[in-house]
């Protein structure tokens, strides 16, 4: 069999496993939770909420929900995700029969790890695409709010997603190692909610810039109004090349570590 196709049965595997674990579910409610509230909110409170002539309403609501929930809500998920995934081979010990399998080792670690981020960006686009079936089933139940008289700043939402998402790499495999790494799932867990918490705290400080659990509040912050849309900056701010950094040095180191001690 090819490198290629050692990969992708992995990843067909893999995929297979994960509908039959509450990660799925979990997917899908940290996709729905924020979007929900505010859906919640807008209905009972809509007449407070009514904007201003001429002001577009989706500003307030997209970018309230984007701005202000992912930079906390995502690097949880994250730690979650990757803990419970990781745990339900713990728990079966199939992690050491894969290990013993005749397949290179480098498929079943990167191919878990390539699920793990297919979870995260299913979950930044099904919280979009909700965002946006919430809006514009308000503007039809409610069209004093407006959401029908003005269009979402799609480029800029895609952005500011694209750059969190980029941004929470670096966690996501620091976070894949060490739930590969502790067979106790209280271990990884508890390391990623504290550093995720410090990381929150620490965002605002100049040293936070080598801190990757704070890089998905820094990865919020407006840019320069006169970068261009095009520009690579526009997509790839400092905080995005670190995380990419901690994220290859993270996936691979963290693969020779397990494939050095044969998980037992």
């Amino acid at each position: 069999m090819t490198t290629t196709t050692f990969y992708f049965n992995s990843l067909r595997n893999e995929t297979l496993k994960l509908k039959h674990t509450f990660a799925l579910w979990l997917t899908a409610i940290c996709a729905l939770l924020i979007p929900l509230l505010f859906f919640i909110v807008y209905m009972v409170k809509w007449e407070k909420l009514i904007p201003a002539e001429g002001i577009n309403p989706w500003n307030k609501f997209a970018n309230e929900q984007i701005m202000n929930s992912l930079p906390a809500l995502v690097p949880l998920f994250i730690v979650l995700i990757t803990s419970l995934i990781i745990q339900v081979e713990h728990k079966a010990t199939a992690i050491k029969h894969l290990f013993a399998l005749p397949i290179p080792k480098w498929s079943v670690y990167f191919g878990k790890l390539s699920i793990i981020i297919a979870a995260v960006f299913a979950t930044y686009a099904m919280y979009y695409g909700l965002i946006l079936l919430n809006g514009n089933v308000l503007g039809g139940m409610r069209p004093q709010l407006n959401f029908s008289e003005f269009s979402p700043e799609y480029v800029f939402h895609i952005k500011i997603l694209f750059r969190s998402f980029v941004s929470v790499l670096g966690i996501l495999a620091i976070q894949f190692w060490l739930s590969f790494r502790f067979k106790n799932f209280i271990i990884p867990l508890g390391i990623g909610m504290v550093l995720v918490i410090v990381g929150l705290i620490a965002a605002r400080a100049p040293e936070s810039i080598y801190f990757p659990y704070s890089y998905s509040m820094i990865s919020m912050n407006p840019l320069d109004e006169k970068t261009s849309d095009l520009s690579l900056f526009w997509w790839f701010p400092t905080v995005s090349w670190y995380s990419l950094g901690y994220f290859l040095v993270f996936a691979i180191a963290g693969f020779f570590d397990i494939k050095r001690m044969n998980v037992k």
